[in-house]
């Protein structure tokens, strides 16, 4: 997590590009290097075993803290890199991005300062290099040390010495480059037998399976699902230890499962084939070659034996960007004239969801998500910290005719979040505001600002458009404060859940004042609606073509069952209503299994909308639902078992891949046990199958939002929990050669 000094908001200014690269070994925590100047400091450390880097200048601070880039304190050779440009800094492990930040600080220069490394008690440092420009990923690539096998085979087998050193490893790696000569054609990679079991690698009916007996008891059966007896070359990567196993094809992970079990499981192993299965029986293709690891590669080094080109991601805010203490809830959109707006919210003092001070911020991009513009704060919350108001999880559309763009973003008064909102919409029958005194009167709020008690007397007291509430010329504070705030006027807010809309007539460059939806699509009886984050739909096709559609979801009476539904507008965001949801047609109050909380839409064929929506169901998968009435109605809820669902919100996006329509969906797929593993999958049949899905980061990764770019090329804006959004730009090519399809084709 990256931590910043509480005193200054801003990073000083870049002074030039620079980079730096460590080369070390390390069997524990400790600092690998440090330089110190009057006016800067920098000092790389292992720490908890992973990496991080601390840079001060002229009293700014920034802690870069990859906890990605772990177990670097295994006893081997790694590689360091740290870059700098305008945009920030990026740190590189073993030659692939392991972090970024939006920080600028320039620290010292070996000419400016002694380099001060290998101190007793530290790790080793072989290595320390300087260059005053920002080396490109792929010369760190290439500079990174290259990993050695333990055992490499030869022939068809081991030597009976080599059997029996890698039968005395209980972790490690095994890798082979094989292929198969057509479809359906299978057998054995890699086959080891011992005293007590045996240990196979093999391909069947295209999918690839690693499998460990003991005792005729089948202590690991991993199995990744594909098509890959496609007749070409495949890299294949067993690695088992940290707790878990896991195959990679190709540089990239296709199945994972808590476990270690390797040649050690099966004890005295005797004899190790290749090609073949230890029967003699031959794979229906070759073995090009094959080795074993004596250490767990990591993805990094996985990637580099196969080849894989590295992926530039940039910071876009981060944990002291702006001197905001957590940034989260990515919302990315392209708009018809190709600018990319990236939506967030910045949590100023802690990162805590509501209740606590929240701010709807974006950033703009002219130029494809190269560059970044300037923050710009859309939405400013009154108070601070936990008693703060907060406008939170934006969803952006754009409506394609006209180019408005709309944001909708949650709004909770001062101390009030989800779980403790109140029901009620906060106006009354005829849309008037409603606030409440400190004793729980209400008085309503007419037109003209003047204020009325219930009975319909005129009071003193008079809301101003912005919030701000007087009695005749004396402020009295803002409405949204906390009400138990000595500060606070005599009159607030009612504590519920309001949507807010803003809107942008200038391509996102100015937005309009909060106009609130509550009085057109919330029903007294919901203590909670509010907006699902990401993106909404301007449909395209069919009967109602421009009609918007935002996902949202919203509580039952008790505020502890959700259904997810949509919002719906059809003159570009004059006005809503709300729409159907998928639980319409099933008892899902007070049922656990059947809620369904936030939700991504997208639109498919003839204009039929296709609902994914995050849930807790038994199944452990995405539930999916269908509309073929824009948003009005929809079909009885399935459970896709293509889609793993870990409670984190999924997000899907119609893009154009090769002038073919398709379905781009991503989220978080696996408990780790904190949320991540972040997985793409691409479907050509309106999001009925899913052949082409690969892993983007298997480690930390929580929310997302995707968006096409004007070169083709999807752009992904995603977030480490507590560590800010990220934008990466993925080429077509990256999802669509896999053949990773993470059930049986």
């Amino acid at each position: 997590m990256e931590t910043a000094s509480r005193s200054k908001v801003k990073d000083a200014t870049v002074e030039s590009e620079a980079s730096l690269h460590i080369t070390f070994t390390a069997r524990g925590n400790g600092t690998l290097m440090s330089r110190s100047t009057e006016e800067a400091r920098l000092e790389v450390a292992v720490e908890n075993g992973h990496l991080v880097a601390h840079i001060e200048r002229d009293g700014y601070k920034r802690s870069l803290d990859a906890e990605d880039a772990d177990h670097v304190d295994d006893g081997e050779v790694h590689s360091l890199a740290l870059t700098r440009t305008a945009c920030g800094t990026t740190l590189y492990l073993d030659g692939y991005e392991s972090f970024c930040s939006t920080s600028t600080l320039a620290w010292p220069s070996s000419t400016d300062a002694e380099t001060v490394v290998n101190q007793p008690g530290d790790p080793q440092v072989h290595e320390v290099q300087d260059d005053n420009r920002e080396l490109d990923p792929r010369e760190i690539l290439a500079n990174a040390p290259a990993v050695s096998p333990y055992v490499e085979f030869a022939a068809s087998h081991l030597s009976s010495r080599d059997a029996k050193c890698v039968g005395k490893l209980s972790k490690g790696t095994i890798r082979s480059r094989f292929r198969v000569r057509g479809k359906h054609q299978a057998g054995t990679i890699l086959e080891a037998r011992g005293e007590d079991g045996n240990l196979s690698l093999s391909i069947e009916r295209g999918s690839i399976v690693y499998r460990v007996i003991v005792a005729g008891e089948k202590l690991c059966e991993l199995e990744a699902h594909g098509q890959w007896d496609d007749g070409h070359w495949h890299d294949l990567v067993v690695t088992t230890g940290y707790g878990a196993s896991a195959l990679y094809i190709d540089g990239f992970q296709v199945a994972r499962t808590a476990g270690v079990c390797f040649f050690g499981d099966v004890a005295h192993v005797d004899r190790v084939s290749v090609g073949q299965d230890l029967d003699g029986a031959r794979l229906f293709g070759e073995a090009q070659s094959a080795m074993i690891y004596d250490r767990v590669l990591s993805d990094r080094h996985v990637k580099r034996l196969a080849g894989v080109d590295p992926l530039t991601t940039r910071a876009i805010v981060d944990l002291g960007y702006d001197g905001a203490q957590s940034y989260r809830i990515p919302a990315l959109l392209t708009t018809r004239k190709g600018t990319l707006i990236a939506g967030a919210d910045q949590r100023t003092s802690i990162p805590n969801d509501s209740p606590n001070h929240i701010n709807f911020v974006i950033r703009r991009s002219t130029d494809g998500g190269r560059s970044w513009g300037p923050l710009q704060t859309v939405v400013r919350s009154v108070g601070s910290g936990l008693t703060g108001a907060s406008a939170t999880d934006p969803v952006l559309v754009e409506h394609r005719e006209s180019g408005r763009i709309i944001a909708l973003v949650d709004h909770f008064p001062g101390a009030i979040g989800q779980l403790n909102a109140v029901a009620g919409s906060g106006f009354t029958g005829n849309g008037e505001r409603v606030l409440l005194d400190r004793e729980g009167r209400e008085y309503a709020v007419g037109s003209d600002g003047r204020v009325r008690t219930e009975s319909g007397k005129l009071t003193e007291f008079v809301l101003d458009p912005d919030g701000s509430l007087r009695n005749g010329e004396t402020e009295l504070g803002h409405v949204e404060m906390f009400r138990g705030d000595p500060a606070a006027p005599p009159l607030t807010a009612v504590p519920t859940s309001y949507l807010w809309m803003v809107v942008s007539e200038d391509d996102g460059e100015s937005w309009s004042d909060p106009i609130d939806l509550n009085p057109q699509v919330k029903e007294p009886w919901m203590p909670f609606l509010g907006a699902s984050p990401g993106t909404g739909v301007c449909i395209e096709n069919g009967p109602h073509a421009g009609r918007l559609v935002m996902p949202v979801y919203y509580s039952d009476e008790s505020g502890s069952s959700f259904a997810c539904a949509a919002l719906l507008s059809d003159n570009a965001g004059g006005t809503w209503r709300l729409g159907g949801s998928p639980n319409d047609t099933r008892e899902w109050r007070g049922n656990r299994e059947a809620s369904l909380y936030e939700s991504s839409i997208v639109e498919v064929e003839g204009g039929d909308l296709v609902v994914f929506a995050r849930n807790q169901h038994a199944s452990g998968r995405v539930a999916v639902s269908r509309s073929t009435d824009g948003g009005e109605t929809w079909s009885a809820v399935s459970y896709d078992p293509q889609l793993t669902e870990i409670f984190s919100q999924p997000n899907a996006v119609r893009i154009e891949v090769g002038g073919e329509a398709a379905v781009v969906f991503a989220n978080a797929s696996e408990l780790l046990p904190f949320r991540g593993c972040g997985t793409l999958r691409l479907s050509f049949d309106g999001a009925r199958t899913w052949p082409h899905n690969r892993v983007f980061n298997p480690r930390h990764y929580v929310y997302q939002s995707m968006a096409q770019l004007q070169n083709g090329n999807l752009g992904l804006l995603w977030e480490r929990e507590w560590h800010g959004l990220f934008f990466t730009e993925i080429p077509l090519g990256w999802i669509t050669e896999s053949l990773n399809t993470l059930i049986k084709a």
